[in-house]
């Protein structure tokens, strides 16, 4: 079997994940302003709908990139790489805190909508502020990381290598999630100095293991690391430039 034929599914499954974390993000953003629905119900039903079914399209999507880059590096897929090994420690619990991460934003969310004028400026309302914000993204931010950083130990090195149009798509596709997802952590959800340091440390990890000037022509790589440097260097410029927490505009 040719090598572009072995390792093709990494592409596609790059290509996966990339769709449904852009589905997410524009849902998100686009449902952002929406005011809390009348009646018992604290969610749209759509909301309740696409709020589950894109983390969890995206969930299925890096479980698929994780078990396919452990098959295309072994050449083969065993028990112990997909459940026991460390890698697979570390990417099965950072997927599941991923998870809880993102129900306790949207719980925190939809409670803080919901709220009667009268709470919102009072202890409870910090609280509920504080899960939304800064418990849901924190834990979300980890879980992510760790998810991150097993597929790209995993991966680095295991798919063919990119060029032309799909090189160009990986890069665009990185600016377009990892990079939009961790400014996002880091200014709206508060999460500069955490999401910097997740920054720094996927990217040394990315150049430990590879040189720079092969980094985009890996599909991993290209997928991860350009949006994620370019993020932790926005963050950083950001940072120094307000001299604190960075706000939305």
């Amino acid at each position: 079997m040719s090598q572009a034929r072995a390792t093709a599914p990494v592409a596609r499954s790059i290509f996966l994940l990339m769709v449904s974390l852009i589905a997410w993000e524009l849902y998100q953003g686009l449902r952002a302003g929406v005011p809390a629905p009348e009646g018992s119900w604290a969610l749209a039903p759509v909301d309740l709908v696409f709020l589950v079914l894109l983390p969890a399209l995206t969930a299925f999507a890096f479980t698929r990139l994780f078990l396919i880059v452990g098959q295309t590096a072994r050449g083969t897929l065993n028990i112990y790489a997909a459940v026991s090994s460390p890698l697979a420690w570390m990417f099965w619990v950072g997927l599941g805190v991923g998870l809880i991460g993102h129900g306790i934003h949207i719980a925190g969310h939809a409670i803080q909508r919901a709220m009667p004028e009268i709470f919102e400026q009072g202890e409870f309302a910090a609280k509920i502020a504080f899960l939304d914000i800064e418990a849901g993204y924190l834990i979300l931010g980890i879980g992510f990381f760790f998810a991150t950083l097993a597929v790209l130990l995993a991966g680095l090195g295991a798919g063919r290598q990119i060029s032309g149009p799909e090189r160009l798509l990986f890069v665009l596709g990185s600016l377009a999630t990892y990079g939009l997802v961790l400014i996002y952590l880091g200014v709206g959800g508060g999460q500069v100095i955490p999401v910097i340091a997740a920054s720094v440390v996927l990217t040394a990890v990315s150049l430990w293991n590879m040189p720079p000037v092969e980094i985009t022509r890996d599909p991993i790589g290209a997928f991860v690391i350009p949006g994620t440097f370019l993020a932790g260097v926005t963050l950083i410029i950001w940072t120094v430039v307000v001299g604190g927490q960075p706000t939305w505009p």
